[in-house]
């Protein structure tokens, strides 16, 4: 079944555009969980390979490490300087166990309500992307193609022949293994119809950085590659791409993974089992990714297009802190869940610079830096609006891209009118601070084409799970929210024509840590 709507898009600026939200015009939308997306994909694999389990770490944040390997604190792995030379971690089937676990793996199964909580969030807690792992050489793993089943905790072989990545990501550095990020069109349109390709690209950052970060803490390193041949990859892992898309790649550790594969070696892709319905189709998401599937090699400006409409008022450095909590990567990221019960209570000065820092220190290190896609970063503004910080007005701020400086757009409180943008969900005016990302479409795409759209929503994607981890760490509340009246969100921060806001996070303290998917 495929529905659609008149006018596809034929750029993402016009997607955009197409699926904003408007005020008292949101069409009605059952939900029919006869239909629910399956949280995992059933192929008829060739070879199993169990994934090891990882022992949660017994430390609690202001307590003692329980008798397990010792572990990277949060700010440690978030703040990952290390020369690539020594990000080389000897990969095998522990340490490929760890980083998928920890990135991508089930945390907490509520039974009761029948949720499964993961290492990343998810728009609608419906975890529409999937992973899937190219080997050539590898102790512990046969050379091939896999399907990553963290849910069930299993490697699933699907193909003998791994990808050819040298014909993918031409030219790129040597790694150990390749991750593919894709995206299941319709686990997230199930819920969110037009939209879903905005969440799709959000969870895939999420889930990109999640990847990084357990890298990180395994010694390994990764790094993100967005400029791909769309179609070498569709037809590598056997995609159907009304369907199915690839979003990103990630190239961990250092090795001979993308040596030339032999073209004697056989193309056996098992066959994947079927969902017991068809599902509906939205000729809109498909429209939308096709368009971004060209690669546009351009010069990225150094300084960020203004996306506001006047200047700044007045900027000030970041606040210096000593404070960092001594809490784990692995105890965070276990932790990790929605929490919004937010409570008006002031944050010290020395603990909300300090969670700022964390969140902007070493930000969008974790990519392949000669890339278009990395460089896109520059297009994307990070800002928020806070109140109930010691020592800081309320109002509208931007980060510098490193987190370092704080320019004032506005002075006064803004957080409720906030939440009347965000669908009027109240409890985001009482967050102590609402992350903000926004960017001025128009200008990405002039220079990067309609495949700039994915950079931006994938970065912004990226930077929310560096929150989550963070405030996991400093004991606050997050969660983050992709529905907005767009029109209504411009107005509100006074955003140039062509501007938009592509992502919120809220943050702060909680009164009871009440989650959610």
């Amino acid at each position: 079944m495929v529905r659609t709507r008149s006018d596809p898009p034929v750029s993402a600026v016009q997607y955009h555009d197409q699926t904003s939200h408007v005020r008292h015009r949101i069409s009605p939308h059952s939900l029919d969980f006869s239909r629910y997306p399956a949280p995992f994909k059933t192929y008829v694999c060739q070879g199993r390979i169990p994934l090891d389990k990882i022992a949660e770490t017994h430390q609690t944040p202001g307590g003692d490490k329980g008798q397990t390997d010792p572990d990277a604190m949060v700010d440690q792995v978030l703040a990952w300087q290390v020369p690539e030379k020594e990000q080389n971690e000897p990969m095998d089937l522990k340490t490929v166990s760890r980083i998928l676990v920890l990135s991508y793996g089930v945390t907490l199964a509520d039974t009761a309500r029948g949720i499964l909580f993961r290492s990343v969030p998810s728009a609608g807690g419906l975890y529409p992307c999937q992973l899937y792992l190219s080997v050539q050489k590898m102790p512990g793993i046969d050379t091939g193609l896999y399907y990553c089943d963290t849910v069930q905790g299993f490697l699933c072989k699907i193909n003998s022949r791994p990808l050819d990545m040298r014909k993918t990501l031409p030219g790129r550095a040597r790694a150990g293994a390749y991750l593919v990020i894709t995206g299941i069109f319709y686990h997230s349109a199930w819920k969110y119809r037009d939209r879903a390709f905005r969440y799709l690209l959000l969870d895939a950052g999420h889930l990109a950085e999640s990847v990084i970060l357990a890298a990180r803490d395994a010694g390994v390193g990764a790094r993100v590659g967005y400029d791909f041949d769309d179609q070498l990859l569709i037809q590598g892992l056997d995609l159907d791409q009304r369907c199915e898309v690839p979003l990103a790649c990630i190239l961990l550790g250092s090795g001979d993974a993308n040596e030339d594969v032999p073209d004697t070696q056989p193309f056996h892709p098992a066959g994947p089992g079927r969902e017991s319905f068809s599902p509906v189709r939205y000729e809109i998401l498909e429209k939308a990714y096709k368009e971004g599937s060209s690669l546009v090699q351009s010069r990225v400006p150094d300084v960020c297009p203004n996306v506001f409409q006047h200047s700044p008022s007045g900027s000030r450095p970041m606040p210096a802190s000593d404070f960092s909590p001594e809490v784990s990567y692995r105890f965070a990221i276990t932790h990790r869940r929605s929490r919004r019960n937010f409570t008006a209570c002031e944050l010290p000065c020395s603990v909300w610079a300090a969670f700022f820092r964390q969140v902007f220190s070493g930000i969008f290190s974790g990519h392949i830096p000669e890339e278009t896609g990395a460089s896109a970063k520059t297009f994307l503004v990070p800002a928020m609006i806070c109140q109930n910080l010691e020592g800081m007005a309320d109002g509208l701020y931007t980060f510098s891209s490193d987190g370092s400086q704080l320019a004032c757009w506005h002075t006064g409180s803004l957080a409720n009118a906030l939440a009347g943008v965000c669908l009027d969900q109240t409890w985001i005016g009482r967050a102590a601070v609402n992350f903000l990302f926004l960017a001025d479409l128009g200008a990405v795409e002039s220079t990067l084409g309609s495949r700039g759209y994915r950079y931006v929503m994938m970065h912004a994607g990226r930077a929310g799970q560096r929150i989550y981890l963070a405030a996991e760490a400093f004991g606050l509340g997050c969660c983050g929210v992709g529905a907005m009246y767009d029109a209504e969100a411009a107005e509100l921060l006074a955003l140039k024509t062509g501007s938009v806001l592509l992502y919120a996070v809220a943050a702060g303290p909680v009164k009871k840590k009440g989650s959610m998917p």
